[in-house]
């Protein structure tokens, strides 16, 4: 009996606990001695039951518990699926005013979490050096021993925490951080969507186009220095080239028709052109942005939406050349069309090259009258649905980990926010980066350096 009563009080506790920032006491003749919690989870508690029948609250909750005589139960942590893959670390005597940005960061990776200092694996304390540096010293172990220092200089405390919360990572988990990385996007926060870029993850962020017109497909260039983008900023679509050092506006492409989209080559300055000056949208590479482009496609089908491998050697794009749109791998020499078998679904759009893993590529799929993130792989040549719920999710960007998506949520509303999905535990949902005062968001592009 004592095992079912502290069932039914460990789900009622983390049902009220799952309402953020929510303090409670519970009148039904049991006393709460003790409750903390980090964040929004319950982390320790101690309950005095009666010696009675207690019925009152829990009967909303359809339970019902029953003790034979005077106890004190007292409950530890208790880990979710989730929580039992994540490695638990705590921040030691950081700085109170490095806490927020540290604590975010680890919140969004998924591979690991804060947790008090008696539970925790880890203690990763930062602090702040000259000329806006961090320095990190993690230790292990009870009695705790240093593992590992170093210190991340950047230039600015946020560029400096960035890398250095990337080289936490790497020595906790083996694997790269993507923190250092910067996005482009399009939010709608003056009332036009224009481009903005931020941090990874968009604790800040500054508007660069103030066209007050149509402005989409924001895309970095292949060295982090400027972004091509379409705009009819000039009347109809063109394809141009910002500048970030300079603020300087190239066009690129202002051919008869349409011209959509551009999108760098990663290792050479090649450029991938959508432009209809032909008729349909197809397929055309410049060998540089300032070079006239030749055509690759030659279809009476709509291309779109082209992804580089990382090593540049291959191109996806989109057709609708069996009459739905679906993924296509391009030959570079000769134009031809290959089908992706996803077979996931009759509508399938805007893929993303896996940077880490070339059998890997995330798209957008028309799926039980929405929109989600799904996944395919071609060595085992299936697909599986990465998000779900009644948001549509598109958009898929890869960090240069090859573990973390950038994907566009769209409500029922129609309002749009940047979320970020670890897709390393099937348990991760995503997460939002940002709130409504950065306005409807969308169209993410990333770029680590």
């Amino acid at each position: 009996m004592e095992s079912l009563t502290r069932k039914i009080f460990v789900e009622l506790m983390f049902a009220l606990a799952r309402i953020p920032k929510f303090g409670f006491l519970l009148c039904m003749d049991v006393e709460i001695v003790k409750i903390r919690f980090w964040d929004t989870r319950v982390s320790h508690l101690t309950l005095r039951l009666p010696l009675f029948l207690c019925i009152s609250v829990l009967v909303g909750f359809g339970l019902v518990s029953a003790q034979t005589e005077r106890s004190t139960i007292v409950l530890g942590p208790i880990e979710g699926e989730l929580e039992k893959k994540q490695i638990p670390l705590d921040l030691g005597d950081t700085p109170k005013t490095l806490v927020p940005i540290i604590a975010k960061v680890i919140s969004i990776h998924g591979g690991l979490r804060l947790a008090l200092p008696k539970s925790s694996r880890y203690t990763c304390a930062f602090g702040s050096t000259s000329n806006g540096g961090i320095s990190v010293s993690i230790s292990e172990g009870n009695p705790r021993r240093s593992v590992s220092s170093f210190t991340a200089s950047e230039g600015s405390v946020e560029g400096s925490t960035m890398k250095a919360c990337d080289l936490m990572v790497r020595k906790i988990l083996g694997i790269p951080g993507f923190f250092s990385g910067k996005l482009c996007f399009l939010s709608n926060l003056s009332g036009k969507k224009e481009i903005f870029t931020g941090n990874a993850i968009l604790s800040s962020a500054k508007p660069q186009t103030s066209y007050g017109k149509i402005t989409f497909n924001p895309s970095w260039d292949n060295s982090g220095q400027g972004i091509f983008f379409t705009s009819n900023r000039r009347i109809f679509n063109n394809v141009y080239y910002l500048n970030l050092a300079n603020r300087k506006v190239e066009t690129i492409a202002n051919y008869r028709g349409s011209n959509l989209r551009g999108v760098q080559n990663p290792r050479t300055a090649q450029v991938a052109l959508v432009l209809s000056t032909s008729g349909n949208p197809e397929i055309w590479i410049a060998a540089n942005p300032k070079e006239r482009p030749k055509q690759l496609t030659r279809n009476k089908s709509n291309e779109s939406g082209p992804t580089w491998s990382v090593d540049g050697r291959r191109l996806i794009v989109t057709s609708d050349s069996r009459g739905k749109p679906q993924l296509y791998e391009v030959s570079l020499s000769t134009g031809r069309l290959s089908r992706i078998p996803t077979n996931v679904s009759s509508h399938c759009t805007e893929a993303s090259w896996n940077p880490v893993d070339p059998n890997r590529i995330a798209f957008t799929a028309a799926v039980s009258g929405g929109f989600q993130v799904c996944e395919y792989d071609f060595a085992a040549r299936r697909s599986k649905i990465l998000t779900q719920g009644n948001s549509h999710s598109m958009q898929p960007c890869w960090a240069n980990d090859g573990r973390h998506l950038y994907i566009t949520e769209r409500s029922q509303s129609g309002n749009t926010r940047i979320m970020i999905l670890d897709t390393k535990f099937p348990e991760a949902k995503p997460v939002p980066l940002h709130n409504s005062s950065f306005g409807s968001c969308s169209q993410v592009s990333f770029f680590y350096p």
